[in-house]
């Protein structure tokens, strides 16, 4: 059993122990605001992204920009946000130190080819 995907601990947010100690190309699906609970318990307005595999399957969890984060894709793909869908970057986990502690976080590492699967021929009817 994955511990991180346990009712009782799992998250609706993409973390770096999601990513299995390894990079992944991801696809941007969407950005969008969302409230977010923080550590006093009040609520926060983020910007998150939700991605999908190269062949299109939606990645379950999303991704809350941070401010590093955040940057690392304006530089990559420009400041306005409807822009960024459809476009490739790769993502890693990191370990950083935070709040007295160490925690493994994901990093945008660059952009991504995009190599979309083709999808499949429908028949035609004779």
């Amino acid at each position: 059993m994955n511990i991180l995907n346990h009712p009782s601990v799992a998250s609706e947010w993409l973390s770096g122990l999601d990513l299995d100690g390894k990079a992944h190309n991801v696809v941007i699906m969407a950005v969008m605001e969302v409230d977010v609970p923080d550590r006093t318990g009040k609520t926060e307005r983020c910007v998150a992204v939700a991605f999908t595999t190269p062949n299109g399957t939606a990645l379950r969890k999303r991704l809350i920009l941070r401010p590093t984060n955040a940057k690392a894709l304006a530089k990559l793909f420009g400041l306005e946000t409807d822009n960024w869908a459809g476009k490739g970057v790769t993502i890693r986990p990191e370990n950083v130190q935070a709040f007295g502690q160490t925690h493994c976080v994901v990093r945008v590492a660059g952009a991504a080819p995009v190599k979309m699967q083709k999808p499949a021929e429908q028949e035609t009817a004779a």
